[in-house]
């Protein structure tokens, strides 16, 4: 992870920039805008779940590479980051369609670059599949789902139920044989009204 100044790409130019320098078999998966006293979440597939200020980053250059956001046990990898907000939820969802919602208070913030605490069983995990996406949302949010068979759904945050961080979840998407979870986008309350 890494924390760049926003007046860092003040002046884009058509080419691109250089926001971080990746090693060969890395890749950027996810990036936010925060004001400089928020807290981040991030989740791995196997269920681990950090939670961090984001003062434990010192402010860097493009070029920079990043620190450890959070260690990862082997096998495992990075399934979101997301910024924590006042009465939010942990929507977690795994690649066989289950899902389930846990209070953010659950979460007690640790240091950065520790393993963090479970955020599923991980003894259901061949049942209900990896983590294949985490947002943090509100009640009052839907999200869509997109399976890798090309299926949408759209779903209320509220008809997902609210569980404990080390539980399985419900079924919030039901997949044929051989499909899975491919993604999944938040949409506020205030994209609703709109």
């Amino acid at each position: 992870v890494k924390r760049i100044d926003i007046a860092e790409f003040a002046s884009v130019r058509p080419s691109g920039l250089i926001a971080i320098t990746l090693e060969e078999d890395d890749h950027l998966g996810w990036v936010s805008l925060t004001g400089g006293e928020d807290e981040v979440m991030l989740v791995t597939r196997n269920g681990q779940a950090l939670r961090f200020s984001e003062k434990e980053i010192r402010p860097m250059g493009r070029q920079a590479m990043g620190v450890i956001g959070i260690r990862l046990h082997p096998g495992d990898s990075l399934a979101g980051l997301e910024v924590v907000e006042p009465n939010g939820d942990l929507l977690v969802i795994t690649q066989k369609g289950f899902g389930k919602r846990t209070d953010l208070s659950e979460y007690s913030p640790k240091g950065r670059a520790t393993m963090g605490i479970a955020t599923i069983d991980k003894r259901a995990l061949k049942d209900i599949g990896k983590i294949a996406e985490a947002r943090v949302v509100q009640e009052s949010d839907e999200i869509s789902l997109i399976s890798r068979g090309g299926i949408v759904i759209r779903v209320s945050v509220s008809g997902i139920s609210t569980q404990g961080r080390a539980t399985r979840g419900v079924t919030v998407m039901n997949l044929e044989e051989g499909d899975s979870v491919a993604a999944i986008a938040r949409i506020p309350e205030q994209s609703l009204t709109e």
